[in-house]
């Protein structure tokens, strides 16, 4: 009897044991995916995203992470707008776009690149002074497909380093898909490559704009939806979107998108630039007097202010001013300037 109550208790004990270690072993805790795993300082979390923060575009505010990135040259290319030439290719990728009237009663884009790369870009189109001037703000290298008269002796007077598809700069190529002259493109990789083979990548970007630390809603008017009718075929609109804090693009009433991505095309900053226009030519080539002062409008946040804008020389910086003669500041992001002659309209609102 007592042999058999030994037997049941050794039986008993080893299936203790045998239990035991079949029992799956604790896993240690694992943090949320969410849950930060940097060190923490007074000022908040230490870590990743504090050096993804470190470098910054001086044409937009915005942050980048390679240093390398905005110790590019920036690259000022003349873009179509005609009809036959929408939608375009490359304009989401550009940081700075003006939009000014050549002749024809037809407007012309100069887009500015810096630390965005894109593999396409165009229809590029011929240069003219005006566009030049604003080129030379930005110490740009200046790309384009010919030019007026006047444009071309300045490039060559000004000492411009500038890429001409006409005296077969390799950085060109036109797409089957469109006809001549609406279908000559670049793209930024072919162009650094030339600047660099010619050691024109020694300039960096210079601070354009003074922008806010934040996003900031400036006190001023209405500015939800601004309209500049350049032309009947020729109607620019703005829209404000307040949950995206940007701005949608129209030509005539419809969004305007990129050619290759589909893409919206936004804004975060709209200039306004009043200028005066006078017809050169039978040809109607134009003469648009943006050195001097002009008054003009800052458009972000969805609210509208007067401002100033004052451009001292060819190659001077054009300088903003509120109506109080501060040094305007814009809000992070890409800006459009639209050069507008005096006798266009312009609405405001709904």
């Amino acid at each position: 009897m007592k042999s058999s109550l030994r037997a049941l208790l050794v039986i008993v004990a080893i299936i203790g044991i045998l239990a035991s270690a079949c029992k799956p072993k604790a896993e240690p805790v694992k943090p949320d995916e969410d849950t930060e795993t940097s060190t923490t300082g007074e000022n908040g979390p230490i870590g990743e995203s504090a050096q993804e923060n470190k470098f910054t575009c001086s044409l937009t505010g915005m942050a980048v992470t390679d240093e390398a990135e905005i110790k590019y040259r920036p690259i000022a290319v003349m873009l179509d707008n005609e009809i036959s030439a929408r939608p375009q290719s490359g304009l989401s990728e550009a940081d700075i776009i003006y939009e000014m009237p050549v002749e024809g009663n037809i407007t012309r884009y100069m887009a500015i690149y810096h630390h965005i790369s894109s593999e396409k870009i165009g229809p590029v189109r011929s240069a003219r002074p005006y566009f030049i001037d604003k080129a030379l703000e930005f110490g740009s290298i200046y790309v384009h497909c010919g030019g007026s008269p006047q444009a071309l002796s300045d490039i060559k007077t000004l000492k411009v380093d500038a890429y001409n598809d006409l005296t077969g700069t390799p950085v060109f190529w036109r797409s089957t898909d469109r006809k001549m002259p609406h279908n000559l493109y670049t793209n930024t990789r072919m162009m650094r490559e030339v600047s660099l083979n010619k050691k024109l990548e020694n300039k960096t970007a210079p601070q354009y704009f003074n922008f806010n630390d934040d996003f900031v809603i400036p006190d001023g008017g209405d500015g939800q939806k601004i309209v500049i009718n350049y032309d009947k075929r020729y109607k620019v609109s703005y829209i404000y979107n307040k949950e995206e804090k940007v701005y949608y693009r129209q030509i005539n009433g419809d969004n305007m998108k990129d050619k290759e991505s589909k893409q919206d095309i936004k804004a975060t900053n709209i200039i306004v630039e009043r200028a005066g226009v006078k017809v050169l030519d039978k040809v109607g080539r134009l003469e648009i007097k943006n050195i001097g002062k002009n008054r003009g409008y800052l458009l972000t946040g969805g609210k509208l202010i007067e401002i100033e804008w004052d451009k001292s020389s060819r190659s001077g910086k054009t300088i903003y001013k509120n109506v109080k003669g501060e040094e305007i500041l814009i809000n992070k992001g890409i800006t459009w300037i639209q050069v507008v002659p005096e006798y266009v309209k312009i609405e405001f609102g709904e």
